[in-house]
């Protein structure tokens, strides 16, 4: 697909509609320098990593390696972000603003991307600036990190971690978790309580995905499902739905 950098075995993933990305290019519109701004943004936190330039070379690159590239203005060559540091920014996908001048690379950041250390280079605020560490992930971002930190945790030992010890013990015990969870919210929503009722919602959620992390069921399927759903009849949505089959005699 245009637009999507590297290729099945990169680390951006996708394709590139088979032209190296000469179709993107053809639309964007580069300065007197041959530059264009490119923004790199974390595509599971939303979190905007870094601000660089590029030029049709270094798009060029990002589409063939999956990796952001950009033009070193002070170097006066190529630089892979990462290509000294480690911290790479894996490009899954490149997108061009509505005037052509501008480009965002949504990525997978493995490490900090600020030369300091910072994890986003926009890590001061204010008048004067202070230094704060950075912008906050987008809210619902905590799901696909607390999927991470879940699948992390099937690896430990389950004498020292409750994910674990939950997923040793299978699916029947974890339903049995998600059914007492969801019924403690329910009667603390008739409470009424809402520091209660945020509590017991986490609880739920949390196990939840637990849940999904034993049956191999991404959150990311699951928020597209929802994704999917906007704009639709929640009548129309469960109209739409297949009957399950009954069981044969």
């Amino acid at each position: 697909m245009s637009g999507e950098a590297g290729d099945s075995d990169s680390d951006g993933g996708g394709d590139d509609g088979g032209d190296g990305g000469g179709g993107f290019l053809a639309a964007v519109v580069f300065d007197a320098e041959g530059l264009v701004p490119v923004i790199a943004q974390d595509r599971q936190t939303g979190v905007v990593r870094m601000f660089a330039f590029a030029n049709a070379a270094a798009l060029r690159a990002t589409f063939e390696s999956g990796r952001a590239t950009f033009w070193s203005r002070s170097r006066g060559r190529l630089w892979c972000k990462g290509e000294e540091s480690g911290n790479v920014l894996g490009v899954r996908e490149i997108r061009l603003d509505c005037d052509g001048d501008a480009v965002l690379y949504l990525c997978d950041a493995v490490g900090p991307s600020c030369h300091t250390g910072q994890t986003s280079c926009f890590y001061r605020v204010g008048s004067p600036p202070v230094e704060d560490g950075g912008p906050g992930e987008a809210p619902a971002a905590i799901l696909s990190r607390l999927a991470e930190v879940i699948a992390e945790r099937r690896q430990q030992n389950a004498d020292k971690s409750y994910v674990a010890s939950l997923l040793s013990k299978g699916l029947p015990k974890i339903n049995d978790k998600i059914t007492e969870e969801a019924r403690e919210v329910t009667e603390a929503l008739l409470e009424g309580d809402a520091g209660h009722i945020a509590h017991e919602a986490a609880d739920v959620l949390f196990h939840l995905m637990v849940g999904l992390e034993a049956a191999n069921v991404p959150i990311d399927d699951v928020l597209a499902e929802l994704r999917r759903r906007f704009g639709v009849s929640g009548h129309l949505e469960k109209q739409s739905r297949a009957a399950p089959a009954k069981p044969s005699d």
